[in-house]
């Protein structure tokens, strides 16, 4: 399914995951359709019929061996925990840690189990015709971990130039604009299947959905099959992917004026997937509040306290562990660095356009120049280069994503009939970075790369060796195969995700099962890869 084509185009196809993290979720009972909530002031749980911030919980994982994980309340950071008696209660979290299992659980298709109670699951029994969480081994009552946090995409249209957008009345239509608007969060359902569900990303309980006589909408909170889709790539077809009801079998399709479902795959049924934060990171200095800018009109390489056009910067992975910096300002330059350490910007991809990431101790990278080993550095005034490792010279990327309007500002637009609108906010999420740019690579691990970091770490910390299944092991083997997991939401619930600082990092990796190998079928999935490198499915 690879296109053939040079090997240097093929790397810079490549796409870095826009992911949220850690991953969020509510823990539902749905045969009666209630979640488990806590109380923040006093710490207790109790049954709630609301969707709320007060019912939602975050996944922590702490053995990436054993799978066993923390489940954190995300309103106020208590960990969920059964006492001796399997009476479910919340207690403080310590550094994230806690000394005994009381607070460990492993999820498993979506079934959330106690480690400290054999697995039993986490349950409800019937006391006086309330329900009361507890842990218990009925499988009638049990919790589901409902996912609500994916990978953050854009769906364009090959066929018509447009994205998929759900407008500020909730409202599905085709926009020119790449916007939060056309932002779409891909939610895997959890359960093993290859069902995912496709929420907005600003309207974060717009669920798109379709109903039998092939009509295409959004509705708040729905999670019946009528939500459930599977994306798959046709084989033989490099233009897009095709979004297929799980339920029914047909399409999602776009016929120039409204969504429809159709029984067979067309050019109007194919979709482009592509990252949120479409590559664009800003490169801040850690103990300067500054980032690296590009000024076209001086052609300049400059330091700045801002963050606007002029300081944003596109990624690209180069192969080797290597990734170039791009100015995304008009006529963008790569960002160079000479033989003497002199920073430039250069329409030409060169050697000198190459850089190495390399995992800083000091909470983020160092940024260094692959033909001359000069290090970016920020002295609080200006840029410069170094041979030095400190504080100075450490970076984190911040990932940039479009602009959209929050819960509030909703709220207030659609009381006032206004039809559109474009505010930024604050975006609380961690971008998925780049393993392979990290060092860890087809080829194996790339020396002073972060992963060579890593590794040598790892080894000091166990004595001499690297464990296998250890985090190390995992991004190696995430490097040589792609990234791993059907649906990064299920993925991270088994495992972690690589901030935007490039810091530690590990997620689970599940390859194709002898039985979906031998399936047959007409159609790859996303089984080894992110939805953005749908192109790479094998």
């Amino acid at each position: 399914l690879i296109p053939k084509i040079g090997v240097n185009m093929l790397l810079r196809e490549i796409q870095f995951p826009c992911v949220e993290n850690p991953p969020s979720c509510f823990l539902t009972f749905s045969d009666v359709w209630t979640h488990l909530s806590c109380n923040p002031s006093d710490g207790s749980t109790f049954m709630s019929k609301n969707r709320l911030g007060w019912e939602k919980w975050e996944i922590i994982v702490q053995d990436h061996n054993t799978g066993h994980s923390l489940i954190k309340h995300k309103a106020s950071s208590r960990l969920l925990s059964a006492d001796s008696d399997g009476n479910i209660y919340t207690q403080e979290a310590k550094d994230g840690t806690v000394a005994d299992s009381s607070a460990l659980w492993i999820i498993q298709e979506n079934i959330v189990r106690s480690v400290a109670h054999s697995n039993l699951n986490l349950g409800a029994i019937n006391t006086r015709g309330d329900l009361t969480p507890k842990v218990s081994p009925d499988n009638k009552n049990h919790a589901i971990v409902e996912y609500i946090t994916g990978e953050l995409c854009f769906f364009s249209s090959p066929d018509h130039d447009r994205c998929m957008s759900c407008g500020p009345m909730g409202k599905m239509s085709m926009s020119p604009n790449w916007k939060g608007w056309e932002v779409f969060r891909i939610i895997d359902v959890g359960d093993g299947s290859r069902h995912v569900r496709i929420t907005s990303w600003t309207h974060d309980t717009k669920v798109l959905c379709h109903a039998d006589q092939g009509r295409v909408f959004t509705s708040n909170n729905e999670f019946g099959m009528q939500s459930k889709w599977v994306i798959e790539r046709p084989y033989g077809d490099s233009k897009g992917v095709a979004v297929k009801s799980a339920h029914f079998g047909s399409y999602l399709s776009y016929n120039g004026e409204s969504f429809v479902m159709e029984d067979s795959i067309d050019k109007c049924t194919l979709w482009d997937i592509s990252s949120a934060h479409q590559q664009k990171y800003y490169l801040s200095s850690v103990c300067h509040d500054k980032r690296i800018g590009y000024d076209n009109s001086k052609d300049n390489i400059y330091c700045s306290g801002k963050r606007n056009e002029w300081e944003a910067w596109q990624i690209n992975s180069e192969g080797d562990g290597l990734v170039s910096f791009k100015s995304c300002v008009d006529g963008g330059k790569y960002l160079i660095c000479t033989n003497g350490g002199k920073l430039k910007a250069s329409h030409e991809l060169n050697r000198e356009a190459l850089w190495q990431l390399e995992y800083s101790p000091n909470g983020g990278i160092f940024i260094i120049s692959r033909n001359h080993d000069w290090h970016l550095s920020c002295n609080g005034q200006g840029l410069e280069t170094s041979l030095n490792k400190g504080i100075g010279q450490t970076w984190i990327l911040e990932p940039i994503m479009p602009s959209t309007i929050s819960k509030d500002q909703k709220s207030m637009y659609k009381k006032i009939g206004i039809a559109t609108v474009a505010l930024s906010v604050a975006m609380p999420y961690a971008i998925m970075g780049i393993i392979s740019s990290m060092g860890f690579t087809a080829g194996g691990i790339s020396a002073g790369s972060i992963a060579a970091g890593m590794m040598s770490a790892e080894a000091i910390a166990s004595g001499g060796g690297v464990a296998a299944g250890g985090t190390v092991a995992v991004l190696q083997s995430i490097g040589a195969s792609g990234l791993g997991a059907a649906g990064f939401a299920g993925a991270m619930g088994a495992g972690g995700v690589i901030g935007a600082s490039g810091g530690g990092v590990a997620m689970a990796v599940m390859g194709k099962s002898e039985e979906q190998k031998n399936e047959g079928t007409s159609s790859s999935s996303n089984t080894n890869m992110a939805y953005c490198n749908w192109r790479h499915w094998e």
